[in-house]
């Protein structure tokens, strides 16, 4: 059973003591990724500047070397390039003058073989750090229910031809089976799936490969062309983690829980929308057991409503990660 901790108080105090004791996993001299999402410009509900500054005060206080990373994103927005992430990542408030340590915003690839899509680019830098601290704001995702741990290295550690692979290359194969009877439409979070003429009919454009059509389609008329969204997600986190070790941390920020990604501007309502009651902070050595806790922590504190706003099994990610062995739903929570 793994150990998850839960700040629920003093979150700045309290998380300083935390890390303090968990950084003795990393050596003196090693380069190590914090990854996390810096935030769309003009999204308010991203992990706070100072909190990353902390982790990176306690990481250089024994000798290691951190740098901030996150890749380009593949929509078109105000990150969609390395040299206009940059900029968001200074006005959301993350440089190297406040944050001490280098900001990296790259799409430089390492290509990995894949087992789902023969080869997958891994983000270069982060994959030759020596290890990582996964540092996640939680919240919910309409595509794979939420976004956690897993989802940052996921999505977070590969290029933009990777999130192609993740975004693309999943949609679903449509078969001669359908009857008609629309169950597909009803759970399609980005309302890609209608009926024409009485069969299914997909808008290629629009569909972004979650797989949650083919989970609930009754007559398995939907098939998944390579694989799905989760199952990308689990096997790109299980390149990273085979390659770090234990040189691994895993803190989930339960803060301004909202039912989108932090790719949302504000001005969208449903980023605005915030879903619970700020819960805390959790730390584990476990991805699995992070994001399983966390979810419960959620679900718990809003009567499932995650469960209640998205379509997809909350618990798909959790199942995959654990496919690849990378780690455990079974956990006990530690309160500091």
């Amino acid at each position: 059973m793994s150990e998850v901790i839960l700040i629920k108080h003093h979150l700045m105090r309290e998380l300083r003591k935390v890390v303090k004791q968990k950084v003795n996993r990393f050596s003196k001299g090693d380069k190590i990724a914090i990854k996390l999402h810096m935030g769309e410009y003009g999204n308010l509900s991203y992990i706070r500047p100072p909190l990353v500054e902390l982790i990176v005060d306690e990481l250089k206080k024994i000798g290691v070397e951190p740098f901030l990373f996150d890749t380009p994103t593949l929509y078109s927005g105000e990150r969609d390039t390395t040299e206009k992430y940059s900029l968001t990542a200074r006005k959301n408030g993350f440089s190297k003058d406040t944050m001490g340590c280098p900001v990296v915003t790259s799409d430089v690839p390492i290509e990995m073989k894949s087992k789902f899509f023969k080869t997958i680019e891994l983000a270069k830098e982060m994959y030759e750090a020596d290890g990582v601290i996964v540092l996640s704001h939680f919240k919910g995702h309409e595509l794979v229910n939420f976004g956690g741990a897993i989802k940052n290295i996921g999505m977070g550690g590969v290029t933009k031809k990777g999130k192609k692979n993740l975004h693309i290359d999943t949609r679903p194969v449509i078969g001669d089976k359908c009857t008609g009877c629309g169950r597909c439409v009803e759970v399609c979070p980005e309302n890609a799936v209608s009926l024409k003429n009485g069969k299914v009919h997909i808008d290629f454009d629009s569909c972004f490969g979650c797989g949650t059509c083919v989970d609930f389609c009754p007559v398995n008329n939907l098939t998944n062309k390579t694989t799905d969204l989760s199952s990308g997600l689990a096997e790109v986190c299980s390149l990273y983690l085979k390659k770090y070790g234990k040189k691994t941390l895993f803190i989930n920020v339960l803060t301004d829980i909202t039912s989108r990604c932090d790719c949302y501007p504000i001005g969208n309502a449903d980023v605005s929308h915030i879903v619970p009651p700020d819960l805390g902070i959790t730390v584990s050595d476990d991805l699995v057991a992070i994001d399983k806790c966390s979810l419960d922590l959620v679900e718990k504190a809003t009567k499932n409503k995650f469960g209640k706003i998205f379509k997809s099994d909350p618990l798909k990610q959790i199942k995959d990660a654990k496919k690849f062995n990378l780690g455990s739903e079974d956990y006990e929570i530690r309160e500091v």
